[in-house]
């Protein structure tokens, strides 16, 4: 009965081996395998079969022929098939876990190693999202307190324009008390001249004492450097009297190449509005110890009574510094429209006055209310909200609007104080424009006629004050 049973669960291990095989093994092997054991399997059962006939006749019988003693040996070798189909089914249960158990074990590995590296992307996560935060409420801080800066700026640049206007009425003032002295001086002088020559008064004790001799100015500021008045670098404000003007005025002196400038022009800053009438650019206007223009009138009168010279100094907003001289400069009176006429260019700066192009050599003087200018269709002051010896319009003009850090509102329109040969679309940051007597004068024949017609000018004035008949024109002019 044992023997059957151990036939029965071989075959059922035959029947189920090409379910373990199956995973390792093709198909065809499968089979092949399969149809091998259960051969095998039905050949051990016939022999099995015919034995128990055998051992059924040999007991009745008690005979044993050779062929039944082979059946007989024949199922010996089930115990070594039985064996070996064992071990073939450990080794296919084997190669079967350490395909698929180990798989499995690779796949839970993996799963934890995905797991873990989505726990860390996590923290990364939440930890850039704190810093997103933080940061957000840094940009928060951020422009608020620029809100707060913007404020402080509104409240300083009002400041700051109260401050100027402030300034601009000091300004004022201070024009109305040098026109006040300016009168006075006049007044006095008118007064002096009333009194006859030789007048003598009383002194003490009853001594008779004669009047002080009158004092006399220098005619510009070359004079007095050249009488040691002027031994330092920087800026001296002198009292002068060209030759031809009634009173003194007060003007700006520097010192440069051992010799004494006045200076006609300054910018420096934009405090002042350059976008004057021509009665404004007549008399002058600005303060000395900032911007100013001298006055037509006066720049008349320097420039006729000996020869002259001009030198520009300018400065852009990267701090590099130009110069300009003209070997000779002067300008008409009112009535000639206060035209320029310039000698020969030295310097780095380029020659913007006489350029090919527009050449202001020559030129009248132009104002928003007077335009003089070689442009047919409109006026180039207006335009270019300035005043200067235009043609049509310009390549230079340093009379025009400051703009800080020289950027233009109009690219195109180029109102701005101009120097083209340094630059055409930039405005400069600074200007100096002064005059002295020239070195090595070459006088021409517009040169001689205009000394000759500042003569005839100032001996009619003298003519004038002495006499009481003078018209009412003529005593405006003293």
């Amino acid at each position: 009965m044992a023997f059957f049973t151990n036939l029965s669960t071989l075959y059922l291990l035959a029947l189920l081996l090409p379910l373990f095989l199956a995973a390792s093994t093709s198909p065809n092997d499968v089979l092949s395998s399969t149809l091998e054991v259960t051969r095998t399997a039905s050949s051990s059962s016939d022999n099995n079969k015919h034995g128990k006939t055998d051992n059924n006749n040999t007991a009745t019988t008690n005979v044993e022929p050779k062929r039944q003693r082979r059946r007989n040996r024949r199922c010996k070798c089930l115990k070594r098939f039985t064996k070996e189909v064992s071990q073939m089914i450990d080794e296919r249960l084997e190669d079967f876990e350490n395909k698929y158990l180990l798989h499995l074990n690779r796949d839970k590995e993996q799963s934890l190693a995905m797991q873990n590296e989505a726990s860390s992307t996590t923290s990364r996560i939440q930890s850039i999202d704190k810093l997103l935060l933080r940061l957000n409420t840094d940009v928060v801080q951020t422009k608020e307190a620029l809100s707060m800066m913007n404020s402080n700026l509104d409240v300083l640049r009002y400041e700051l324009n109260h401050t100027r206007g402030d300034v601009r009425q000091l300004n004022v003032s201070f024009k109305e008390l040098d026109v006040a002295v300016a009168n006075l001086t006049h007044f006095v002088s008118r007064v002096e001249k009333m009194i006859p020559q030789g007048l003598t008064s009383p002194g003490p004790g009853g001594a008779v004492v004669s009047d002080p001799p009158k004092e006399n100015y220098p005619r510009n500021c070359d004079e007095v450097f050249k009488q040691g008045g002027m031994q330092f670098q920087g800026d001296y404000y002198i009292m002068i009297k060209p030759d031809g003007v009634a009173h003194p005025f007060k003007v700006l002196c520097k010192i440069y190449n051992n010799s004494g400038w006045t200076v006609i022009q300054k910018r420096q800053d934009g405090s002042v509005d350059f976008f004057r009438t021509w009665e404004e650019y007549r008399t002058g206007f600005g303060s000395l110890e900032g911007e100013f223009w001298l006055g037509n009138n006066y720049i008349y009168h320097l420039s006729v009574q000996e020869p002259t010279m001009l030198r520009i100094e300018m400065t852009d907003w990267e701090g590099r510094t130009y110069y300009g001289e003209y070997d000779s400069f002067r300008i008409d009176n009112e009535k000639g429209l206060y035209r320029l006429h310039i000698g020969n260019y030295n310097g780095d700066a380029g020659d913007s006055l006489r350029s090919h192009w527009e050449n202001h050599d020559g030129m009248p003087f132009s104002t928003k209310d007077r335009d003089n200018d070689g442009r047919y269709y409109d006026s180039c002051a207006e335009h270019f909200h300035g005043a200067w010896w235009f043609n049509n319009c310009f390549d230079s003009h340093l009379n025009g609007k400051y703009y800080h850090k020289g950027f233009h509102k109009n690219y195109f329109q180029r109102d701005g104080i101009q120097w083209n040969t340094i630059h055409m679309y930039s405005s400069l940051k600074s200007v100096h424009m002064m005059i002295k007597p020239a070195e090595a004068p070459v006088e021409s024949e517009d040169d001689q006629k205009a000394m000759a017609a500042g003569k005839k000018d100032r001996s009619r004035s003298k003519g004038k004050g002495k006499g009481r008949g003078a018209s009412k024109k003529d005593r405006k002019r003293m």
